[in-house]
């Protein structure tokens, strides 16, 4: 069980590395500029959204909205509230957690690709 979640977290990193040195790439191209800097930009932005996300998923609160089917809904334009289970509470924090990650490791891998900055 741990190997496939190992795998999905290593897939999920990968593809998110990658959509970011894809674009960051085009758009360097795109303004002439430096490539490895437009690629540093990039994780620097990305790290930045996902940490973001991290912050807005950790931050929810411990109210569900419900509509008039039943089905979870926002709580601002539900017709009443409940209170989040313990399994929606914790894959928020799970969910929270793996975002911080994720971010935190773009800013680094931006750190290490910018010419800007060197680590000696």
């Amino acid at each position: 069980m741990l190997r496939e979640a190992a795998r999905r977290i290593a897939v999920l990193s990968g593809v998110v590395v990658g959509v970011t040195v894809l674009a960051s790439a085009l758009l360097g191209l795109a303004s002439g500029g430096s490539i490895q800097r437009a690629i540093a930009v990039g994780f620097y932005v990305a790290g930045a959204v996902l940490l973001a996300g991290c912050f807005v998923t950790g931050v929810r609160g411990p109210l569900r909205g419900v509509s008039k089917s039943g089905d979870t809904a926002s709580a601002l334009g539900a017709r009443r509230v409940r209170r989040a289970t313990p399994d929606e509470r914790t894959e928020m924090t799970r969910t929270s957690i793996l975002l911080f990650f994720l971010g935190m490791f773009q800013i680094v891998l931006g750190g290490l690709f910018d010419p800007t900055r060197s680590l000696f």
